[in-house]
């Protein structure tokens, strides 16, 4: 029994009484899946926000996804516990020339068409909640380009953790949330600069439409319990 499974069938039902758990733009990541390979690029506010996005990619989509995780998690043994049998991909982070094997494992699977999805953090480590400073790094959009040109069609999924605090649990009564924004199409002439600045961009808007509340409106929101 892996993270996924563990999270999915015991942690998400918790969350959804403790915490009014739920998802919203689940059509987003669905529309990206039925049309091709997907590369999810989160927000990672707390160790928390890591935990709740991929719940929702694997209750949306059905499916236990790809992990992009700092090769640090490796030493530490709860970690690699709950990371047991999961699909990992291993990765220095802060775009070190030794990351470069995870890179070709990410375009690989793109190219080669595996269908679940591959969920990266592209600033590297910890944001603060309200984006401010956030700055992502340019090295997830190169095996998205190099798939892209060799003929994958591939999507980018931005998504925002919402609700969870940067150094400790949220107090119970804390709404928890993951928004999906609307899938970015990479082109083979797309340029590592323009897809980080459009999926920044878009994880922007993303993140003003939670402060002014539009991920309140029902009939983008997943309920967890009709998903599980």
């Amino acid at each position: 029994m892996n993270y996924y499974t563990i999270g999915c069938t015991c942690v998400t039902p918790l969350y959804r009484i403790v915490y009014n758990y739920r998802i919203v733009g689940a059509e987003h990541m669905r529309a990206a899946a039925q049309a091709g390979r997907v590369v999810v690029c989160t927000t990672h506010s707390s160790d928390l926000g890591g935990m709740i996005v991929g719940m929702a990619v694997s209750i949306v989509l059905k499916t236990e996804p790809w992990v992009v995780i700092n090769i640090k998690f490796r030493r530490n043994l709860l970690v690699n516990f709950f990371l047991k049998d999961m699909n990992v991909i291993w990765i220095k982070g802060n775009d070190m020339p030794g990351n470069y094997p995870a890179l070709r494992r990410m375009r690989d699977l793109l190219i080669e068409g595996d269908s679940r999805p591959i969920i990266i953090a592209p600033q590297g480590t910890h944001n603060r909640p309200d984006l401010k400073d956030l700055n992502l790094r340019q090295g997830f959009a190169i095996p998205c380009l190099q798939a892209a040109r060799a003929g994958a069609r591939v999507h980018v999924v931005p998504a925002l953790d919402i609700g969870a605090t940067y150094k400790s649990m949220p107090a119970p009564g804390r709404r928890i949330a993951v928004a999906f924004g609307k899938p970015i199409r990479v082109h083979a002439h797309d340029s590592r600069a323009s897809l980080t600045g459009t999926v920044l961009d878009n994880l922007t808007i993303l993140h003003n439409m939670h402060n002014m509340g539009s991920d309140l409106q029902t009939s983008n929101i997943v309920q967890t319990r009709r998903e599980i």
